[in-house]
């Protein structure tokens, strides 16, 4: 229903609106468009540009649209746990022209670079250093880094890309290093989660998974990882 393309022309407050609706499908789909226009902090009218932005003539064909959508993901006697229904509508919309063509404009950046650095903290640095252990697998330079605070000044080059993992695009340690290894030529691509973060905004090439974050224990971040891994083995396998 909200294809790569749709995400990728939504400005930060229609990211809000769409965060909202694939978080709460069951319950938006029968919501008025004043409700829904309350609970995302936005008045009607932006509402109604959002829809036509989609492709709706106005907000009832879009909510009908959503039941349909529901209805046909529903399945007897089973009811999807929300991690599932999640990776289900990012699948979707990796399952398109655009997403191929959004890849391929990777790979053409990184053909030729060598190495290949994967860097990440936390969470995030365990996916950075399974993209290096991948590509080098698969006959590819590449090497992790899982310290941002690592001197890069000491080894970029530009002859390098530098492929950033980060849920959040936020981290300023990471962020400081992008920007060293840019300032020395490297070319960078950046692999998140929220749309329209900082390092979304300062790598050449960038992928923004768009599902709901999700923190626990006291702000632990437990936000799925598996968009992250299948954009960088799908990397990987257009690279080989």
């Amino acid at each position: 229903m909200f294809s790569f393309e749709d995400i990728q022309r939504f400005n930060d407050t229609e990211t809000g609106i769409y965060r909202y609706v694939i978080a709460h499908t069951e319950s938006v789909a029968y919501m008025t468009i004043r409700e829904l226009a309350a609970a995302t902090f936005v008045s009607p009218s932006t509402i109604l540009r959002w829809c036509d932005k989609l492709g709706y003539p106005g907000y009832t064909e879009f909510r009908n649209a959503l039941r349909e959508e529901n209805e046909r993901r529903t399945v007897p006697r089973l009811e999807p746990r929300q991690d599932l229904h999640d990776l289900a509508l990012f699948f979707d919309r990796a399952n398109s022209p655009a997403f191929e063509e959004h890849l391929d404009s990777a790979v053409r950046l990184i053909g030729d670079a060598e190495p290949i650095v994967f860097i990440g903290e936390g969470s995030s640095g365990v996916i950075a250093e399974y993209g290096a252990r991948l590509f080098a697998n698969l006959g590819i330079f590449a090497v992790g880094m899982t310290d941002a605070f690592y001197p890069v000044s000491a080894y970029a080059r530009d002859h390098m890309a530098v492929i950033a993992v980060s849920e959040s695009g936020e981290t300023p340690k990471l962020v400081k290093a992008v920007e060293a290894f840019r300032a020395a030529g490297s070319v960078t691509l950046g692999v998140t989660n929220s749309v329209h973060s900082t390092l979304e905004r300062l790598c050449d090439w960038s992928f923004s998974a768009g599902l709901p974050s999700q923190r626990v224990n006291g702000g632990y971040n437990a936000t799925t990882q598996v968009p992250a891994l299948f954009v960088i083995e799908s990397l990987g396998r257009r690279l080989r």
